[in-house]
C-alpha cells in the first residue's frame, strides 16, 4: 500500500487521542521511521495555531505603539500575512512578563471571525502539506483535522453539517499528497464513560468546555445548560464526525473502545499500521 506521511488522531474528549498518538510514535521509532509528533496545544504545531493572534496592519501598529520598548521582541514572534500579521504570543510571553496576555485574547486565531480563521487555517495546512511532501518524516497530528473545525464551527458558530463537511473536505484536498490516514477513537458508550473522563480532568477544564459548548452557537440556540447540555453537543459532534468520515475519501482506522481495552486497541493499531508505514 502507498506510504503515508501524515497520521491524524481524532476523537471526542477523553477518547485516548494523546495516548494513541504517543503509541503511534513509539511504533514508528521502533521501525526507525523518522517522525514528528505534535499534540494539542503544541506552540510549534505545523498545521494549526495555538496561542497565536491575528492583527490587521492597523491593529498591529497599535500593538507596537503600546509596547514601544518591546517592539523588536514582538516583531521577532510575528509573521506577515496578507493584510495583517500573526503574532505567536504564546512563545512571546515566555520571553517577557512585561506584555499583557489580555492584549491578545480578542485577536486569538480561535476568537476572530470564522472567515478570517478559516483563511488562516487553510493557508497553514497548505503550507504544511507543501513542506511535508518534500521531507522524509511522518507527521503525527492530534485533534486538528476534525476536533478543532467541529469545535469552532458547531459549538461556537452553529454551522450546518453540510458547511462543516465542505470545509473538512477542503482540508482533506490539501493533504491528499501526503497519503493521510485518520485514526479515530470512539467510546462505545460515551455518555456513561464521561464521569470517569471528568474525574481525570481539572474542574477548570470541565467549566471551560461546558461554557464553550453550551453558552455559544449551537448550545445557546438550544438553551442547553450544564454537563447534560455539554453531553448533548458532544454526542451531536460525534454523529457529525462519523458522517463526515464515512463520506470523506481518506484512509481511516476506526478504533471503538471501552475504558479497559488498551491492549486490544494497541494491537489493532499495530496491525493496521504495518502496510501504511512500510519504508
Amino acid at each position: 500500500m502507498k506510504n503515508t506521511k501524515l497520521i491524524l488522531v481524532e476523537g471526542l474528549p477523553g477518547s485516548g487521542k494523546t495516548s494513541t498518538a504517543r503509541y503511534v510514535k513509539q511504533l514508528l521509532d521502533e521501525q526507525n521511521i523518522a517522525n514528528r509528533l505534535f499534540l494539542e496545544g503544541d506552540l510549534d504545531h505545523p498545521a494549526d495555531y495555538d496561542s497565536t493572534a491575528y492583527f490587521t496592519e492597523a491593529q498591529f501598529k497599535q500593538l507596537l505603539q503600546k509596547y514601544t520598548e518591546q517592539q523588536q521582541l514582538i516583531k521577532q514572534y510575528s509573521e506577515a500575512k496578507k493584510d495583517g500579521f500573526v503574532v505567536y504570543y504564546g512563545k512571546l510571553l515566555m520571553e517577557t512578563d512585561s506584555i499583557n496576555r489580555e492584549d491578545f485574547a480578542a485577536y486569538d486565531v480561535y476568537n476572530i471571525s470564522l472567515a478570517q480563521h478559516q483563511q488562516l487555517i487553510l493557508e497553514k495546512w497548505s503550507d504544511f502539506a507543501k513542506q511535508a511532501i518534500n521531507g522524509d518524516e511522518v507527521y503525527i497530528l492530534e485533534c486538528c483535522f476534525l476536533q478543532n473545525p467541529l469545535t469552532i464551527m458547531l459549538a461556537r458558530e452553529n454551522c450546518s453539517e453540510p458547511d462543516i463537511s465542505a470545509y473538512i473536505h477542503e482540508l482533506n484536498r490539501l493533504i491528499q499528497p501526503l497519503n493521510p490516514v485518520v485514526c479515530y477513537l470512539h467510546q462505545d458508550d460515551f455518555r456513561n464513560a464521561f464521569p470517569s473522563i471528568i474525574a481525570e480532568r481539572s474542574t477548570d477544564w470541565l467549566d471551560f468546555i461546558t461554557w464553550y459548548y453550551t453558552e455559544q452557537g449551537y448550545g445557546k440556540s438550544k438553551e442547553l445548560k450544564g454537563v447534560e447540555g455539554l453531553l448533548e453537543v458532544l454526542e451531536l459532534r460525534k454523529t457529525y464526525e462519523f458522517a463526515i468520515l464515512e463520506d470523506l475519501p481518506i484512509d481511516k482506522i476506526m478504533l471503538g473502545r471501552s475504558s479497559q481495552d488498551w491492549n486490544k486497541i494497541h494491537s489493532q493499531i499495530y496491525s493496521d499500521m504495518q502496510s501504511r508505514l512500510s519504508r
